[in-house]
């Protein structure tokens, strides 16, 4: 977990400068004395696969100054092969090889990790809001609010969508407006696994 001095630098720079946005790489670059914007980016990502860092759809947050931080220690949690957005794809999400992501516990933003998990989207029709390869934290709970983005089992097919009731009917919604709604059949098999809490940008 040793960081070099780039990487000291950029956690620094962030922790003086938290009320800024919209900062270009090349302008951090300067900032904090390198050379090269892609360095930056480089030490940026291997900062958050680190758990000092998350990047989600404002850019990269920095969550943890130090290893010896208070409720910012790092966890792993499980990553469930792919939600569809979308797409078809195979039928049972434990098909697919479980993977692992470094996450802290402020990132996560309770105590209670048990009940939470990762799932890679896969598919465009929650665009711009959901991207395809992104990583999408999910917190398992079978209720859900009328806002929610919710993954779903859907006729055996893991999807995050919203769900929406129009008419007394319920529906899969997405995002992007070229997808129609999907209705859900009373005789469908629809399970709601649990609600999206935070995603991370595909790299």
């Amino acid at each position: 977990m040793k960081l070099d001095d780039i990487q000291k630098a950029l956690i620094l720079f962030f922790k003086k400068n938290t009320n800024e946005e919209g900062l270009t790489l090349r302008e951090i670059a300067q900032e904090i004395w390198v050379k090269h914007p892609q360095t930056v980016l480089n030490k940026l990502n291997q900062l958050v696969l680190k758990g000092y860092f998350v990047k989600d759809e404002k850019g990269y947050r920095l969550v943890r100054e130090s290893i010896t931080d208070k409720f910012t220690d790092i966890v792993q949690l499980p990553i469930f092969g792919f939600a569809q957005c979308g797409n078809q794809g195979k039928a049972i999400i434990h098909e697919y090889s479980q993977e692992k992501m470094p996450v802290t516990m402020a990132f996560i933003g309770a105590s209670d990790i048990t009940n939470c998990f990762f799932v890679r989207a896969k598919g465009n029709s929650m665009e711009p809001k959901i991207q395809d390869g992104d990583l999408v934290l999910i917190r398992q709970q079978d209720s859900y609010d009328e806002n929610d983005y919710v993954f779903v089992i859907h006729n055996q097919l893991p999807k995050l969508k919203k769900i929406i009731k129009q008419d007394g009917q319920f529906f899969l919604e997405s995002v992007n407006r070229f997808f129609d709604k999907v209705e859900i059949d009373p005789y469908d098999e629809t399970k709601v696994i649990g609600v999206v809490k935070k995603i991370i940008k595909n790299m």
